[in-house]
C-alpha cells in the first residue's frame, strides 16, 4: 500500500476499511481481520492499525467483542453512507460548482453530463 504524507497512516488505514463496509466487500456483521494480521497485510506497526480499528469503534462503525474481535457494527454502512454524503455535498460539491462557474460551465452542462454518465452505466 502507498501511504499519502498529507493524513496519518492510521486514518488512511480506517478510510480503507470504511471504503470497503460502503462498497459491501465487508458486510455488517462480519469478523474483520485481527490488528496483527492487517499490520502484517499493510506492514505496519501493528498499534497504527489498533489506532484506526479504536477510531471506528469510537464513530461505531466497528464493534469490538471481547474475546472473539472485532466485526462490522449493524447499521455501519448507512451511517458511512451518510456520512460520505454529507462530505460530498458540503466540501467536494462546493469545490465542483465553484470551478464550473470559473471555467463558464453552466448547471445544465453539469446535468446533462452526469445523465450522460448514467445512461452509460
Amino acid at each position: 500500500m502507498d501511504w499519502r504524507a498529507d493524513q496519518p497512516i492510521y486514518r488512511q488505514i480506517a478510510d480503507v476499511i470504511a471504503s470497503r463496509i460502503v462498497d459491501a466487500s465487508l458486510r455488517e456483521g462480519t469478523n474483520i481481520p485481527s490488528v496483527r494480521q492487517l499490520a502484517s497485510d499493510f506492514r505496519v506497526n501493528h498499534l497504527t492499525v489498533n489506532k484506526a480499528y479504536q477510531s471506528l469503534i469510537e464513530d461505531e462503525v466497528l464493534c469490538s467483542k471481547r474475546g472473539v474481535g472485532v466485526f462490522v457494527c449493524e447499521g455501519a454502512q448507512a451511517k458511512l453512507r451518510a456520512s460520505l454524503q454529507h462530505h460530498f455535498f458540503d466540501i467536494e460539491l462546493p469545490r465542483v460548482y465553484d470551478k464550473a462557474l470559473r471555467l463558464g460551465i453552466s448547471s445544465t452542462q453539469l446535468c446533462d453530463r452526469f445523465a450522460q454518465w448514467e445512461q452509460e452505466q
